[in-house]
């Protein structure tokens, strides 16, 4: 995941964002695994997602948004 976005990438995009106590690289990842599910997440995220070039316009996985998946979520996948 940190060769596709790196944590100064994620530094700059998320900015002053505030989700709590929630880790800026996991909005990103709950975003991405959102945005794949076809479920609706809050402006800032979708937004921060698209930022980073993991959706266009039309709310889809960009090339880049499906490695950025399959990255962040490939170990945590148990059959």
């Amino acid at each position: 995941m940190k060769t596709i976005i790196t944590d100064e990438e994620i530094e700059k995009v998320h900015g002053n964002s505030n989700f709590g106590g929630m880790d800026k690289r996991d909005v990103v990842n709950q975003g991405i695994l959102k945005c794949a599910a076809g479920y609706y997440q809050g402006q800032t995220s979708t937004l921060i997602i698209a930022a980073h070039g993991l959706t266009n316009e039309k709310y889809e996985l960009t090339p880049k948004g499906k490695a950025y998946l399959w990255a962040a979520f490939k170990n945590k996948i148990s059959v």
